[in-house]
């Protein structure tokens, strides 16, 4: 989509593609640092009775109170705004169209991004206009002030709807005035702060931590005003987010101005206080600002940085949010969804700089283990530690739905069994990987490990084929696995995106540290090494190829001429929407994605996946634009993973000829996402035909002698790999064991868990 700001330099597409806008609305800014131009600016600014407030007696005085004070103020604002003025322009309104077009890229099709400036331009009754000749239905209205107050989002808010009344009373018109503890911006503003500390060696012991917000006369404050209330929580949710000791950080206001008394302790006392007490770094974080302006270029990063370092200290200044793509992201939610307080769950997350206790405690590669159940690879012969597969109705037992690992994950730290860990939960393996707590002794850890197994895994361990691998074990089987060798599919590239999915919900449980941080690193490497030295990427396939290849055979559908519609915001539902593009040629526009809204890196994959596809976000699966959404396509998938049916196949049924138009319904979900029922037309194949499909397809595969050549090379990168990490035994002995399983599998010999000891 091309930048829809509303910039006359920008070329907008025809008014027919857009039917809802955003608008986004800021202070404003001068036209130019010219003295004349400034004088306007703030001579609007100071007329408002919001901004400035004049007894009632007084108010025919308002706007030549403005006047006379922009006046005397003109040529020292002017000279400031000259600092920071850029080839572009002003850099609050250049920034601001280049947050409407990332913002635009973000939204699903159909939306319009404009900018307005409550003084300035363009102003909301020009933008209001412009919108309206665009032919747009419905506007949300987003102030660009997370924390409110009368000022800025309540004078954006009266301006708004005194227009509305007059020029633009056919928009349905809804607003976003207040999110200052929105999981999105504070999730944000956190990674942003960590960025910038992490990039400028920055810690809680060598540097403190500002919070500079603009500042509120303190007569506003008492009689309602919620702005201090709002900068304070903002304050607090970010250092929790973000794992910044309380005592190490400071709330300062910015930008007083005139002989009232206003909100304390003001930001430059802060930092001379500072200075005061030998503090030799502080990093500066212009939290109400989500855009860079003249109060943080010029006040902060010039006047406030000249200032403090003039008595021997560092000021880091911390950017706005401006374009960051967390930030771009939340925004999105923000528009479609509302704002999400952080109240509601955001609390629970791992502190991003991890400054709690698991930073006090080095994490021992070597004393990794696992624990869990998995079906035989795919290979048929490994150099891995000998293993009891599982049956697949067995592991149908153990496996669970990932919304309910985390609170699994979460048990499990505050029972005192392990400080980290991942659970690996896909159709092929049910496994817990991670470090055990720390100071116990042998009889305690026995007791640990036995506690761990009762909550990941209830009911009598010999029933459930459970092993436990420890230090070289351990990782050796992880590596594989990742590999993709330990898979029902050999090389499946799927494995990496379920890896990654099992990480985030560790970071959501708040079980992952710096032992998950090595593994994510070391996966991350090896990942590299075998996806590109030997070929092994384009000779490793996808599960969802591997069965979707069969039935695509066995139906005689022409997938290039079918209507496809997938179902849900998983990983499946990417690598199903690939695969039909990049292995079946199917054109994008056939292609119908439906999910559920959430945020996440895992969205912005969805995105880029289904491109120019139509999406369909709903609240739930079993609602009724689905089913009609089924009865349109020619081939579903359902994607999702749930314990219980979302669809009763008797919905579908009369809403059209299946017969004539057959219907092929592809469910990935291991429990079943459709209840089955006979409908003529309708063929459904459930999640045990695919794992048959892709056997077939695994079979044909490992004879295959470049494929098998090729996991020879991987399982020695992999030996390679796991002698570095734990650093026990020799890479010789262990490579000649390596050797010697895989040139038997090369001679056609079958070997089955061979023991790498």
């Amino acid at each position: 989509m091309m930048s829809p700001s509303n910039d006359p330099s920008v070329q907008l597409p025809a008014r027919s593609q857009y039917r809802r806008a955003v608008l986004l609305v800021n202070v404003g800014t001068p036209d130019s640092p010219d003295p004349v131009d400034v004088r306007n600016y703030l001579a609007e600014f100071l007329s408002d009775p919001h901004v400035i407030r004049l007894p009632y007696w007084l108010a025919w005085f308002q706007k030549p109170l403005g006047k006379i004070i922009a006046r005397s103020r003109a040529q020292a604002s002017s000279d400031k705004y000259k600092k920071i003025w850029t080839d572009r322009g002003s850099p609050l309104k250049t920034i601001m169209a280049d947050q409407a077009t990332a913002l635009a890229r973000e939204l699903p099709p159909g939306w319009q991004v404009f900018i307005a400036m409550r003084y300035g331009h363009p102003t909301i009754p020009e933008t209001l206009k412009q919108i309206q000749s665009a032919n747009i239905d419905e506007v949300v209205v987003v102030s660009m002030y997370p924390q409110y107050s009368g000022p800025t989002t309540g004078t954006v808010l009266r301006e708004l709807y005194r227009t509305l009344r007059t020029t633009a009373k056919h928009l349905n018109v809804s607003t976003r005035a207040t999110w200052y503890d929105d999981i999105g911006y504070i999730n944000a503003q956190s990674r942003l702060i960590a960025d910038c500390v992490t990039k400028n060696g920055l810690t809680p012991s060598n540097t403190h931590l500002v919070f500079s917000v603009h500042s509120l006369p303190i007569s506003y404050v008492r009689s309602g005003d919620p702005y201090e209330r709002h900068a304070r929580r903002t304050a607090e949710l970010v250092l929790g987010r973000l794992g910044w000791p309380a005592e190490r950080a400071t709330l300062g206001y910015q930008s007083r101005m005139g002989p009232s008394q206003w909100l304390a302790p003001d930001t430059q006392e802060v930092l001379t206080r500072l200075a005061q007490e030998s503090k030799k770094q502080v990093i500066v974080c212009p939290v109400s600002f989500t855009v860079d302006c003249l109060e943080t270029i010029e006040e902060i990063g010039i006047r406030y940085r000249r200032h403090f370092e003039e008595s021997g200290g560092k000021l880091f200044l911390c950017p706005a949010l401006n374009t960051y793509e967390p930030f771009i992201a939340a925004l999105k939610n923000l528009v479609l969804r509302g704002p999400q307080p952080m109240t509601s769950w955001g609390e629970e997350e791992t502190p991003i700089l991890q400054t709690g206790k698991n930073d006090q405690k080095q994490v021992n590669p070597g004393e990794l283990f696992m624990i869990g159940s998995s079906l035989a690879n795919g290979l048929g012969f490994s150099s891995g530690p000998s293993l009891p597969h599982t049956t697949p109705e067995k592991l149908h037992c153990l496996k669970k739905p990932h919304d309910k690992i985390r609170n699994l994950l979460a048990e499990c730290l505050e029972q005192g069994c392990i400080k980290e860990g991942f659970i690996w939960n896909t159709c092929h393996r049910f496994e817990f990987y991670g470090w055990l707590a720390e100071g116990i002794d042998d009889d305690e850890s026995r007791t640990k490990t036995k506690q761990l197994r009762n909550i990941l895994f209830p009911g009598n361990a010999n029933d459930l084929d459970l092993y436990t691998l420890a230090g070289y074990d351990a990782w050796h089987h992880l590596l594989r696995s990742l590999a993709g060798l330990n898979s029902g599919l050999p090389g499946d590239t799927d494995v990496i995106e379920q890896y990654n999915t099992a990480h985030r919900i560790a970071e959501q449980a708040r079980t992952a540290g710096d032992g998950l941080a090595f593994i994510a690193r070391r996966c991350e490497k090896l990942e590299h090494e075998i996806r590109t030295a030997n070929g092994w990427n384009e000779l490793a396939p996808a599960y969802c190829y591997a069965s979707i290849s069969g039935i695509a055979r066995d139906s005689g559908f022409d997938f290039t001429k079918c209507r496809h519609l997938v179902i849900g915001g998983s990983t499946t539902s990417r690598s199903v929407i690939e695969e039909l593009s990049d292995r079946f040629g199917v054109e994008k526009r056939n292609i119908t994605l439906a999910y559920r809204g959430h945020a996440g890196g895992q969205l912005k994959l969805l995105r880029k996946a289904i491109g120019s596809g139509t999406r369909l976000r709903v609240q739930c699966y079993s609602q009724r634009e689905i089913i009609n959404a089924i009865a349109d396509s020619d081939v579903a998938f359902f994607c999702i993973d749930r314990d219980e049916p979302v669809l009763d196949m008797q919905e579908l049924n009369g809403l059209r000829d299946y017969e004539s138009r057959p219907l092929v319904i592809i469910d990935f979900n291991t429990t079943g996402s459709v209840a089955a029922a006979k409908i003529p037309g309708i063929t459904l194949y459930k999640a045990e035909h695919l794992d048959k499909e892709v056997t077939n397809f695994a079979d044909e595969l490992c004879r295959n002698t470049d494929f098998v050549e090729a996991a020879r090379q991987v399982e020695l990168l992999i030996e390679k790999h796991v002698s570095e990490i734990t650093g026990k035994d020799t890479l010789k002995s262990r490579l000649e064991k390596t050797a010697k399983i895989l040139n038997q599998a090369m001679t056609g010999k079958s070997i089955t868990g061979g023991k790498a000891q």
